[in-house]
């Protein structure tokens, strides 16, 4: 065979993988909007998996504790750095009749929705230290998919729930990545079959004209 040839079918074999990755992905999106969303304003913590569709109305947020930024690296030196998400700690209102409130992780991308949470940020600390009530209070009506905590991002969440004096197993180990609601769903389905349509036909179509033309 051919190294082009090599080259080729070794594409076609990645997009296969790809597609079966994307296909068991949208699958289970597909199975879990069939299913009620939580509501975070009755969910606690054992109420939270991987994969999960939420939603809720967000009256409280203690702080913007860790950001997600991508640079451009040329020759190991970074530049056009950009803030691609914030993460904010989010007390789950149902967990208030414990000693302290569980914290769950929330990631906002979008520029509009973390100014929103950044007030909401102010307006809590407002109230928790300077006891200052207000007329009306900003909220959040979020949709979002959790996903878990796990590494370097558990540990910044850890290390904060630490650093305000709270217990750092008292949290839930869990992101609610807001705007991912699913709606792409149906959409990462039909690239998934168009992955695995040309992956499939172009490795058959290899084999098969090797075979043909007696290379096996």
């Amino acid at each position: 065979m051919k190294m082009s040839s090599i080259r080729l079918l070794i594409v076609f074999i990645v997009l296969i993988i790809l597609g079966i990755a994307l296909l068991i992905g949208s699958i289970k999106d597909k199975v879990e909007l069939g299913k009620p969303r939580g509501d975070l304003e009755t969910m606690k913590a054992s109420d939270f998996y991987n994969g999960r569709f939420v939603e809720g109305e967000i009256y409280e947020l203690w702080d913007n504790y860790a950001v997600m930024e991508e640079s451009d690296t040329v020759f190991g030196i970074s530049y056009n750095t950009k803030v691609t998400s914030r993460y904010y700690a989010m007390p789950l209102p149902a967990t208030y009749d414990d000693y302290e409130p569980k914290f769950v992780s929330l990631s906002i991308p979008d520029s509009a929705t973390q100014s929103i949470a950044d007030k909401i940020v102010d307006e809590t600390f407002d109230y928790l230290i300077n006891d200052k009530e207000l007329p009306e209070w900003t909220s959040l009506k979020i949709q979002g998919k959790v996903t878990q905590l796990k590494g370097d991002g558990l540990k910044l969440f850890q290390e904060y729930i630490s650093d305000i004096g709270g217990d750092p197993t008292n949290l839930v180990a869990y992101t609610i990545n807001v705007g991912n609601d699913g709606s792409n769903s149906t959409a990462a389905l039909i690239i998934s079959i168009v992955l695995l349509v040309v992956g499939i036909g172009g490795t058959a179509f290899i084999v098969l004209r090797k075979i043909l033309s007696g290379g096996y």
